[in-house]
């Protein structure tokens, strides 16, 4: 299905190869994760098998073509057997969800009747059958992710290529685009991600391909994201910077503050560990990934035991914005997080034992409803139906 041999990729004005000495193949109906650190490769991966860009040397076949020899003529003929989703979106501003996800088959000369058949059909496998006449501008991230995946699946690709397809999204929404990806890759087609989301890779257990440095330095089957592909940490320590590999306990701390700090107060007595982990990360992350700066820790003798009734303090200081009822508040959200005391359980549809056979779910019910995406979650109505 898809095929490099010993490619590498190196750009004008660069020292060093993106990609160097790289062989992969990914065979039919696989769902590979490829990750890394930034600046690794992945996105130069994709740019290869999508035929943006073309290797120094060696060679890459897809679908059973040798790129190399391939026409720049014939380069969109190519494309049509690949669906591309980005982390921008990339939609139409000035045309509707229909539109956008119809102009893929305009333009490749389908008849009217096959899009006015194919594209209610794909909207409402993405959960937005009723979004049909609203602009990009009325929807919400979640939404215009899934008319990008729309656009990307309507005409049936062998190859779905996803470039960082939840960088820009809350971490309920991402979810649902994830059991959107796994439900198509159930379908039959093959799906090739780059990502950063290390909670769903963990979970779903996929094959999983780790670049560091343009090299291949994993390639696991059921693999987890692993903490090499977390920090750029050659870059970081030539300036000086002293460097903590994130590990998963820190990323999910990022999904709930509140699940680092019972982690914390659990092995409070084994050591400090974990919690001198949370803190470098917060102090290394953006401001607006992790919430508040860490407390200074007072003498255990100070520190005052939350009384009975009362929740316990996190090792985050979180804000309440709604006076003192906003603990309880907080004690309401549904946000999903594995292990929290109100955490919603990891759905079953991410089980990568569990079969999936889409006919069967069209008979017994709306696929979008099987999917969980017909819930609020990223469904906001934010203007006026057109």
């Amino acid at each position: 299905m898809i095929l490099f041999e010993n490619v590498t990729k190196k750009y004008r004005g660069t020292a060093r190869p993106a990609l160097e000495s790289i062989d992969l193949n990914i065979d039919r109906g696989e769902f590979v994760f490829i990750v890394g650190a930034s600046g690794s490769g992945k996105s130069s991966c994709l740019r290869l098998i999508l035929r943006e860009d073309q290797p120094s040397t060696g060679k890459i076949h897809v679908l059973g073509q040798d790129l190399s020899k391939i026409s720049s003529r014939k380069v969109p003929y190519f494309r049509r057997n690949l669906g591309t989703v980005f982390q921008d979106f990339r939609l139409l501003t000035n045309k509707t969800v229909y539109d956008n996800v119809a102009f893929t088959l305009q333009v490749i000369g389908k008849s009217r009747g096959f899009i006015q058949e194919a594209v209610p059909d794909t909207l409402e496998m993405v959960g937005l059958a009723n979004k049909g006449k609203r602009f990009p501008h009325e929807l919400s991230g979640g939404e215009q992710q899934r008319v990008a995946i729309a656009r990307a699946i309507v005409n049936k690709p062998a190859i779905l290529l996803a470039d960082e397809p939840t960088g820009n999204l809350d971490p309920a929404t991402s979810l649902g685009i994830m059991q959107l990806l796994r439900a198509i890759n159930a379908s039959g087609t093959t799906v090739v991600m780059a990502t950063h989301e290390a909670a769903f890779v963990d979970i779903m257990q996929q094959r999983v391909v780790e670049l560091s440095q343009g090299v291949i330095v994993r390639d696991e089957v059921g693999g987890g994201y692993g903490e090499t592909a977390s920090i750029p940490v050659a870059d970081l320590s030539e300036e000086g910077i002293q460097v903590l590999r994130t590990t998963e306990a820190v990323v999910r701390a990022a999904l709930s503050p509140d699940m680092i700090g019972q982690g914390a107060r659990q092995e409070g007595e084994e050591g400090d560990g974990d919690l001198a982990d949370a803190q470098l990360a917060s102090e290394m992350a953006p401001a607006d990934e992790y919430p508040a700066a860490l407390p200074e820790q007072a003498p255990a003798a100070q520190q005052q035991q939350p009384r009975a009734g009362e929740r316990a303090a996190s090792v985050y200081e979180e804000p309440h914005p709604f006076g003192e009822d906003d603990a309880d508040i907080d004690d309401l959200d549904e946000t999903i997080a594995a292990g929290g005391p109100n955490a919603r359980k990891i759905p079953t549809f991410l089980d990568p034992d569990r079969n999936i056979d889409p006919v069967k779910m069209s008979e017994t019910g709306s696929l979008a409803e099987h999917l969980g995406l017909r819930g609020k979650d990223d469904e906001t109505d934010v203007g006026p139906a057109r």
